[in-house]
Formats: C-alpha cells, sequence, structure tokens
C-alpha cells in the first residue's frame, strides 16, 4: 500500500501534516473529511524516515495476527456483525499500521466488498492461506467456524515457534558471548603478551604461535575482515534469492544432522495443519494443494508438492503423488492413502499435523539437553586454549630464568 503525505487544516485554521498509508488519494481525502479537516494538498510517498519507521518499526507481528483472529472469531461467533466486530478491532489496536489495515477492512466490508477480497490487498500483512481460508469460509456460510479454526491452528503454531526459538537463544547466547572474549584477547591482551615474548629468545609453543598469529591478523586487517564479511553476506543474500540457490541451499539444510530433522518437522507440521484447514473450509483439494505449496519456505518440499499437484491434476490420487516425490516420510502417504478412501483426508491431515508437531516438540527438547554439554565442552576448550597459549611461554620463561 502506498503512502500518501498531506496538509490539511481544521476549522480554526491549524496547519495538520502527516501521511497515511492507503489505496489511493481519494481515501486520504475521505479520511480527512471524516475528521473534520479541509484538505489542502496530498502527495504520495512519505518522507525517508517515516519511510524507515514504517517499514522497521511499525511492522505487523505474527503475535497481532494471532491475537486479532482469536477477537475476531470470538465476536463472530457470538453473534456479532462482521463489520461491528472489525470496529471493535480498530478501537482496541494500538499498531498504527494494523490500525488503518482494519479500518480499510471494516470500511470495505461495509460498502459490500467480501472479506476476503479486502485481506488480499494487505499480503505483507495477511499471507495468501489467511484470505483463501476466509474466502472458503465466507463461500460455505461457516465464516465462524472458520475464523475459530484459524485462531487455534495460528495459536498452535505461534507456540510450536516459540519452542524451537526458546531452544536456540542458549546456544547463541554462549557463542556470542565467546566470540566477544575471544575478539577482546586477541585485540587488547595478547599483543601486550607478545611485546613481553619478542623480548625473550624463547622458541614460542605452537597454541601461542598461533594466537599471535591470529591477533596480527585481527589487529592489522580487521578492516579487511569486515569487508569480507559484508560481501560475504551480501552475496549469499542474493545467492539464495535466486531459485537455484535456494533450493541448493535449502536442500543443504535437509541433510545436517538435527537440524534437518527440526526443518523437516516444522515443514510436515505446516504443510499437514494448512491443508486440513483449507480442506475443511471447504476448498477442493487442487486449489489447497496450490495454496499450501506457496506457503512452505523450504523449497525442496514446495516443489514436491508442485509436482505433485500436477499429478493430481491429471487424476492420480495425492497418496501416490506425495510416495513418488521421494521428499516425504512413508506416514504422510500411507495417512493420505487412507484418508482418500475414507473420505477423511481434512481429518487425516489433523492428525499428521499433531504426530509432527509432537515429535519435534520432543526433539526440541532433546535437542536443548544435548546443545548444553556441547556448548560447554567447546567454551571448556576455546578456554583450555586461550590459557596454554598464555601461561606455557611465561613457564619456558621462568624456567629459563632459573
Amino acid at each position: 500500500m502506498p503512502i500518501f503525505t498531506y496538509l490539511a487544516k481544521d476549522l480554526e485554521g491549524l496547519d495538520h501534516k502527516g501521511s497515511i498509508e492507503t489505496a489511493d488519494s481519494r481515501s486520504v481525502a475521505t479520511i480527512l473529511s471524516k475528521k473534520g479537516l479541509v484538505v489542502i494538498s496530498i502527495k504520495q510517498g512519505g518522507n525517508d524516515e517515516e519511510a524507515f519507521y514504517a517499514k522497521f518499526l511499525n511492522r505487523v507481528s505474527f503475535k497481532n495476527i494471532v491475537i486479532i483472529t482469536r477477537q475476531l472469531a470470538t465476536m463472530v461467533e457470538s453473534g456479532l456483525v462482521l463489520s461491528e466486530a472489525l470496529d471493535i478491532l480498530v478501537e482496541q489496536q494500538d499498531n498504527p499500521k494494523l490500525k488503518r489495515v482494519l479500518d480499510t477492512l471494516s470500511r470495505d466490508v461495509k460498502s459490500g466488498l467480501p472479506l476476503s477480497s479486502s485481506l488480499k490487498k494487505y499480503p505483507e500483512v495477511f499471507p495468501s492461506v489467511y484470505s483463501n481460508l476466509v474466502a472458503a469460509g465466507e463461500q460455505s456460510g461457516k465464516l465462524d467456524l472458520v475464523l475459530n479454526q484459524m485462531a487455534v491452528n495460528l495459536e498452535k503454531d505461534r507456540e510450536f515457534r516459540s519452542r524451537i526459538r526458546g531452544a536456540m537463544i542458549y546456544p547463541i547466547i554462549v557463542v556470542l558471548m565467546m566470540t566477544g572474549l575471544a575478539t577482546i584477547m586477541l585485540t587488547f591482551v595478547v599483543p601486550r603478551l607478545t611485546s613481553l615474548y619478542s623480548q625473550s629468545s624463547i622458541d614460542l609453543p605452537l597454541p601461542t604461535k598461533i594466537l599471535i598469529a591470529s591477533s596480527n591478523i585481527l589487529v592489522n586487517f580487521w578492516w579487511t575482515i569486515i569487508i569480507l564479511l559484508v560481501v560475504g553476506v551480501v552475496a549469499f543474500k542474493r545467492w539464495v534469492k535466486t531459485s537455484s540457490g535456494a533450493y541448493t541451499f535449502d536442500s543443504f539444510l535437509l541433510k545436517v544432522p538435527i537440524v534437518s530433522r527440526v526443518i523437516k518437522g516444522s515443514a510436515l507440521t505446516n504443510f499437514t495443519r494448512t491443508f486440513g484447514l483449507l480442506t475443511t473450509a471447504g476448498m477442493p483439494i487442487l486449489d489447497s494443494l496450490a495454496v499450501v505449496s506457496e506457503v512452505l519456505n523450504n523449497l525442496v518440499y514446495r516443489r514436491a508438492l508442485q509436482m505433485s499437484l500436477q499429478g493430481v491434476e491429471r487424476g492420480l490420487p495425492l497418496s501416490s503423488q506425495l510416495e513418488a516425490s521421494g521428499v516425504f516420510p512413508k506416514i504422510v502417504p500411507q495417512m493420505f492413502k487412507v484418508g482418500e478412501e475414507t473420505g477423511k483426508v481434512d481429518q487425516v491431515s489433523f492428525k499428521l499435523a499433531e504426530y509432527f508437531e509432537t515429535e519435534t516438540d520432543h526433539l526440541v527438547k532433546d535437542m536443548t539437553v544435548i546443545i548444553e554439554p556441547v556448548v560447554l565442552v567447546v567454551l571448556g576448550v576455546g578456554v583450555a586454549f586461550l590459557v596454554l597459549s598464555i601461561i606455557l611461554p611465561i613457564y619456558k620463561l621462568t624456567t629459563n630464568i632459573h
């Protein structure tokens, strides 16, 4: 959505300046007139500071979406009219961007536009699966049930993401502390010891030579290291954005021990849960597969689903196509085959989602238990190397003196 900068006056003749994110300049004029302001000028585009704020400090988080979905589901399920429920959400919202989005949704619904069509105006806030689920609920007349199911599954997804992030916090903090400590030692402590060792004629141990060489590189070529890091990160990001690069990197991640199991569990949970939601809402299997294939982050699974979709379009069973892809574990095509035979594909999808979520949750807990001693061992080795590198030459010096 574009940002418009406006200049307006109130009834007392005072100037009002600001910016509004909306569909067009006519919508800006309508919003300002409702506030009792007389429009002087409207220009598309905000200043750099506002653009920075809107992009980085005014984001709509996944948590925001989970909360408003639950609130909307509760109000609609209680019998409240959709437009009134949206108005209540607008009044309660603290996030400026989300407040503007909800206000637009409310005005669109009041003008007769379906909620799903209005949601599609904001793909950066509401992903395609969200608007498609709402559309399916509107078409089947079960919007309240769909919203409630969406809220439940979004809350589960939020908890699942939180557990995975929580498991990563401890090792990340330890690694950052180790990196900071090593940098301080190599930059400030080791150079002073080097001047002391250079005054003696002793043959320095190998660990000390490695430490001094590392210190010299960091002190004398720190700018080169920073440039190489920046260039490397930029080049990597550009490579990952290409289809071949993204596929290669995602394939590599699926081969890394332990990490691959978490990624697989997360992708399979996302696939089965989202597919179950779409089919339960009444969306045809072909459309559901098309939507789910665009939602998955891992390109390997995304391409496997797209190939499966092509097979289903030719009249082949989904279970056989999932098995032929060679990407999904055997339990997935087997369970889908049972669902196709019994006509309960949606229920089977939810059962699989629960299974993969539980498996991944246990894996994350086990990984947390394993990571702690591994990090402590690595930390101990690093400290031991530093201590030996510093103490061994001092010991040699004292021995030579005596």
